[in-house]
């Protein structure tokens, strides 16, 4: 359900359990202060709303995003609602309310909570409050943050001497290097359908070719049909069944517009790299294999299906656009020591660089936070994808295409300032 939905049913849940004209009850109404609930209502209630949205709704959780939320000193109904997009689509544990059990298989650690946000923003909500909101301490003590505009957990990599490249392996891979890199924000998944639409409704009406530089396909492409998201009336909305999938078809020149607009900068100067809010290429290899050099994210291990998404494609296999064989962002692969999911696998993720093959081999390959300005027209993209072998998603495995290029494997995750 989009999150809209689930506020509107939250209010009649509410209203309805505790007796209450609907009048008297908006999003905005604390459940604790204005409700004046008790322990047993409040457990009555939570009852109530795992039943009518199919999600369990444990009173603590380790996940940073879901456990901020749920501990809010004014827990509000639009609070209640994000709990509950945040578990859709999550089994629990057997757990019990008030003695009935609820036998479902056990799959904690496949998936975290989807915290990316659907629908639309308006101008006074966009702005208001910090851009980050400080969550508790995430995996391996990092510290985690909730961006305000979209809803995706940012995790703080700290500054570090990190080690780069690869020798013996791919000539652009050389030589391997030390960089020192200032601390910085990176999401902790890539960019979903969800969120990438919540982008384009909220930054209103664009030119079709402004569209189609960033994401459409021409009436001519065949690729059209695994477009993952679609104008319905006013309002851009996911293919149904692929609201968790990555974004992809997208181009430089998109995933750079909505990077800006999720740190509220101008997204208009979309095809400009002057703000670092795509990843640089040393940022995003230190995200993803650590200060030390590894071939994966998780170690020398070979890759398997439990690790990453790669190789899936079989010749001549046909796909709908929800039937394509990728893995919903919130799934636990390839996952980085930093604890960022899709490090490897899934699909490509753009960077901020132009790709120049011997970049390495230059002086500025070793100055502070590099960044790759050479014109060549080509920008670096990273990780691999559920097309490709395991080769492509190893950690320093290098490769560009143009800034214009969209692919059925190419999507992106953003990267911010620490405030």
């Amino acid at each position: 359900m989009k999150l809209e939905e689930i506020e509107g049913r939250i209010c009649e849940v509410v209203a309805d359990q505790l007796k209450l004209p609907r009048a008297e009850v908006t999003l905005e109404t604390r459940l604790l202060q204005d409700l004046h609930v008790d322990s047993l209502d409040v457990v009555e209630l939570l009852m109530a709303v795992e039943d009518e949205f199919g999600v369990s709704l444990p009173e603590s959780i380790a996940e940073p995003a879901y456990k901020q939320v749920f501990t809010r000193p004014h827990f509000r109904l639009r609070d209640f609602a994000a709990l509950v997009y945040m578990r859709q689509g999550i089994e629990p544990p057997v757990r019990r309310w008030l003695g009935r059990e609820r036998n479902t298989q056990d799959k904690r650690g496949q998936f975290a909570s989807f915290t990316q946000l659907s629908g639309r923003v308006e101008e006074r909500e966009y702005w208001r409050g910090d851009l980050h909101e400080k969550l508790s301490t995430g995996w391996g003590q990092t510290r985690q943050f909730r961006r305000a505009t979209d809803g995706m957990v940012c995790v703080e990599l700290p500054e570090a001497e990190v080690e780069m490249g690869a020798e013996g392996k791919m000539e652009d891979e050389g030589p391997r290097h030390v960089v020192w890199l200032s601390r910085y924000l990176i999401d902790i998944e890539p960019v979903s359908t969800s969120a990438f639409c919540r982008f384009l409704n909220s930054v209103g009406d664009v030119p079709r070719e402004m569209l189609e530089e960033w994401f459409l396909c021409t009436a001519s492409d065949k690729r059209r049909e695994h477009e993952l998201v679609r104008r319905n009336g006013a309002s851009w909305e996911p293919v149904a069944g692929t609201e968790r999938f990555p974004m992809m078809l997208v181009s430089w020149y998109g995933a750079n517009a909505y990077s800006l607009w999720a740190n509220r900068r101008d997204w208009r100067r979309f095809r400009e790299d002057e703000e670092r809010f795509l990843p640089s290429e040393a940022q995003w290899e230190y995200a993803a294999h650590g200060q030390e050099r590894r071939t994966y994210p998780w170690g020398e291990e070979e890759p398997i299906a439990d690790r990453m998404r790669f190789a899936m494609h079989e010749a001549g296999r046909t796909y709908e656009a929800r039937t394509m064989p990728l893995a919903e962002v919130n799934e636990r692969l390839g996952v980085s020591p930093f604890g960022l999911r899709h490090m490897a696998g899934n699909v490509w993720q753009w960077c901020r660089d132009t790709y120049c093959a011997k970049f390495y081999q230059t002086p500025m390959a070793v100055e502070r936070d590099p960044v790759c300005r050479e014109p060549t027209g080509v920008r670096v993209e990273r990780g691999g994808s559920w097309i490709g072998p395991a080769f492509l998603c190893r950690t320093t495995y290098r490769r560009g295409r143009a800034a214009a290029a969209k692919g059925r494997c190419l999507g992106f995750r953003c990267a911010g300032e620490v405030q």
